[in-house]
């Protein structure tokens, strides 16, 4: 019988569909998704400045009024800022919690210490931060139109309370003559137990609140009210605090049950069917309130990290990755130790000193990810110290789906990918009810196939692309095989 060369391209990530007749792919480790197969992931590269003393439990970035650079970062010892090439302390103090939680207003950086809020002037530089007069104990914060929100109130969980507006400092008691006059207030939810988080801005939406088992949409409506509040989903809410992101005009997050999608009106299941049951298979169920998300703008990418079962304390080990523009997953093993928001930041030649030699520089000079003041995402390594996702592209693996039914003789698979030292290696069984049997690598010969000889009934092809240097496009096989005779 003749040798057929068969494509199959590497489709959507989706390890909780059954493997046999589908359009997924079985495995997508250390990739990106695109619309077409998968892209390589960097890994992290160590910037070209000291770390920190102790474990980072929060970070921040923005640009001042003058589109300069302003990075803060927070330890159980204080808070500190990024003051050239040298980490400066700009608070200090025991907190009675390890939340640390920041956002901007104007030309103010406002942070949750603990359950303090804490705030500091940028002028250039930020100067050392101080309470906020009056402000009560939350353990939530964020930005819902001209009004700093806090949430999670001490003594009150399902409350949130509300600066006066454009006062962040302002909070007067509530009810009283000045609180209406600025527009002070607060809102108790009755059910859907403690508030998660606070969203501003999604889509044409002023705000969300997420609750333990509930979402509710915050509308500015002014004087007497201030906001309305209206039910969006009544029986879910953020299972973790951290984990919603607003990517462009979508609120993502990790309910209860499943990953979720919102833009302030409807709720969709995204990961149902998909990847819900392998998150939760994975991630270290004591430590689901760990699970931080973060929106790469550069990439147009959402990323979540979070602990496997066995992970180290203060530490990740795995990145969640959701393409929202094309609905595709994927996932990474990679340890950081805080991941966040973070613009790039130019080098200079005295930056590059640190390094000995341009051989020695962990990352491509010519990365987009250092274009300066361009928006993505960076993290503190394990060593505490901060870097970027500019270094090595990670060892990838990526399945195809399964195919096969009658006997068939297989006698190699060429990778469709943009790195001539791709390797591939077979995955097969017999029988439905059998174990996957896996194949050893083999290196791709002169004309791009990597060959095996193996009789199965039912046959997928996993590729591995070594760390390295970047490569654009891993797209599918093709695959070398014939029928074999006999019923």
């Amino acid at each position: 019988m003749a040798i057929n060369m068969t494509t199959i391209e590497f489709a959507a990530w989706e390890p909780d569909q059954p493997a046999y007749g589908g359009q997924q792919a079985l495995d997508a480790q250390n990739v990106i998704p695109g619309k077409r197969g998968y892209r390589c992931m960097p890994g992290l590269a160590k910037m070209a400045k000291p770390a920190l003393s102790s474990s980072v439990l929060g970070a921040f970035s923005m640009k001042d009024l003058s589109g300069g650079l302003i990075t803060v970062a927070s330890t159980e010892h204080g808070i500190f800022s990024l003051d050239g090439a040298e980490w400066a302390q700009k608070h200090s103090g025991a907190a009675l919690s390890s939340n640390r939680e920041f956002v901007s207003y104007g030309d103010v950086i406002y942070a949750l210490y603990g359950t303090i809020l804490l705030k500091a002037e940028v002028s250039g530089a930020v100067q050392d931060f101080s309470a906020v007069k009056d402000a009560p104990a939350a353990a939530r914060l964020g930005i819902i139109k001209d009004f700093l929100v806090l949430g999670k109130l001490s003594g009150q969980g399902n409350a949130i309370r509300w600066s006066g507006i454009d006062d962040p400092d302002a909070w007067p008691a509530p009810g009283s003559n000045d609180a209406q006059y600025k527009q002070s207030d607060i809102q108790i939810f009755p059910v859907g137990g403690n508030v998660q988080a606070i969203v501003g801005g999604v889509g044409g939406v002023d705000g969300l609140i997420f609750m333990e088992e509930a979402v509710h949409r915050a509308t500015f409506v002014g004087p007497p009210y201030v906001f309305q509040f209206n039910v969006v989903d009544r029986r879910r809410g953020a299972l973790a605090s951290h984990s919603p992101i607003v990517c462009e005009t979508t609120c993502i997050y990790l309910a209860s049950d499943g990953w979720y999608a919102t833009d302030g009106a409807s709720v969709r299941a995204i990961g149902a069917e998909r990847i819900d049951q392998w998150f939760f298979d994975t991630c270290d169920m004591d430590r689901v309130e760990e699970v931080r998300g973060v929106w790469d703008a550069q990439n147009r990418v959402a990323f979540w990290s979070f602990p496997d079962n066995g992970c180290p304390h203060n530490i990740h080990n795995r990145l969640l990755i959701y393409n929202y523009i094309v609905d595709k997953w994927s996932y990474a093993k990679l340890n950081t130790e805080f991941l966040f928001e973070d613009y790039a930041r130019g080098m200079t030649l005295e930056d590059l000193d640190v390094y000995g030699s341009l051989e020695d520089v962990p990352f491509s000079l010519d990365s987009s990810g250092l274009k300066n003041r361009s928006l993505g995402i960076s993290a503190f390594d394990m060593e505490h110290t901060l870097s970027r996702f500019s270094g090595d592209a990670l060892e990838a693996v990526i399945d195809t789906a399964e195919v096969g039914g009658q006997r068939v003789f297989m006698h190699g698979i060429r990778p469709l990918v943009d790195r001539g030292d791709a390797e591939a290696a077979p995955v097969w069984r017999i029988l439905q009810r059998d174990i996957p049997s896996f194949g050893t690598y083999s290196r791709q010969s002169r004309d791009g196939v990597c060959y095996q000889h193996l009789s199965a009934n039912y046959i997928r092809a996993r590729v591995r692309i070594p760390s390295g240097k970047h490569w654009l496009s891993a797209v599918g096989c093709e695959v070398m095989a014939e029928l074999e005779g006999g019923i």
